[in-house]
């Protein structure tokens, strides 16, 4: 997808702004995508509301905002009709639209009760800019609240993958990584530098990094891990590290 032009802005927000930051890119989100029961579970739910409330909140939304297709029905006596009031002629066709209908038939249509629009339609282009925003804001949350680390099984911590979808730049939390960084112990250092000038020992390196330089404390596993030099001294650095 064509990437759009860069016109980078920074925008300052307290932690604690975060928790509704993406709350309301959830709700504009669902909304968009036409779970509107799930965008309720999120900006009510403070509001204690009971499974009918929603229903008929959700059903109300969707049928105005994601009006099915006319349904056609038989009159019994050789005509047609549907729940826009257009009128047909004897083979079935629309001759004349109603007036609901014209309003209604540009409009995205979701035919099916639990039918929902997914990130990346176009019919939620904005919807999924919002969803977009959302995983950097939770996924810097995430980290944050895991002193560095992510929970792999938990999909706060994913971030936006690639370039996303909406084909606006990914937004960025300045100065988050979502990576750590390990000194190789002073006893270690030499032998590493060494190892390091053998091109032809680089597996051996790594084996010797993981085996011996951590042994006593394990490197966290994570997305890559990179051998680097700084001020004379080596550090690996592990990007996405997680923990199960």
């Amino acid at each position: 997808m064509k990437q759009a032009k860069q016109n980078r802005i920074s925008v300052e927000f307290d932690e604690a702004h975060l928790g509704v930051l993406t709350a309301a890119l959830e709700t504009y989100s669902r909304l968009q995508s036409g779970q509107i029961g799930m965008a309720l579970d999120e900006v009510y739910s403070d509001r204690g509301l009971t499974w009918e409330e929603k229903a008929y909140i959700e059903r109300a939304v969707r049928y105005i905002a994601f009006p099915v297709e006319p349904r056609r029905e038989y009159d019994g006596r050789g005509g047609f009709y549907d729940q826009y009031d257009n009128e047909y002629d004897e083979r079935g066709n629309i001759a004349v639209e109603g007036p609901m209908w014209k309003s209604y038939k540009k409009r995205p249509h979701l035919n099916q009760q639990n039918e929902a629009f997914g990130v990346g339609c176009p019919e939620m282009k904005m919807g999924t800019i919002a969803f977009e925003i959302k995983k950097v804001i939770e996924q810097y949350v995430h980290y944050k609240q895991n002193n560095g680390y992510r929970h792999i099984t938990n999909v706060a911590g994913d971030g936006v993958r690639g370039r996303g979808y909406s084909g606006i730049p990914v937004p960025q939390v300045v100065g988050f990584e979502p990576k750590l960084t390990f000194l190789i112990p002073k006893r270690n250092q030499a032998q590493v530098e060494k190892m390091f000038q053998d091109d032809k020992a680089w597996d051996k390196l790594w084996k010797y990094i993981r085996e011996t330089a951590f042994k006593k404390k394990p490197l966290p596993a994570g997305k890559c891990h990179r051998l680097q030099k700084v001020e004379n001294q080596w550090y690996v650095t592990v990007e996405e590290p997680y923990i199960i």
